[in-house]
């Protein structure tokens, strides 16, 4: 399943590689990444994500299915 994942904090290239980094520890498979904004495929729990966003410092704003 597809999620586009909305955070805040996010604010350079450093931050998208490393949560990028991040979401392919996960398993996710990263469709496209922006600041504070990216899509993921991902099969696993949400809540996971969700950790590891804000592991790294960001807030986690929401989850969409897409």
């Amino acid at each position: 399943m597809n999620y586009r994942i909305k955070t805040a904090g996010m604010g350079c290239a450093h931050c998208i590689a490393r949560m990028t980094k991040a979401m392919e520890g996960l398993g996710a498979r990263i469709v496209s990444m922006e600041l504070n904004d990216f899509t993921i495929e991902f099969g696993g729990d949400i809540g996971a994500v969700k950790a590891a966003v804000e592991d790294l410092g960001f807030e986690f704003i929401s989850a969409e299915a897409v």
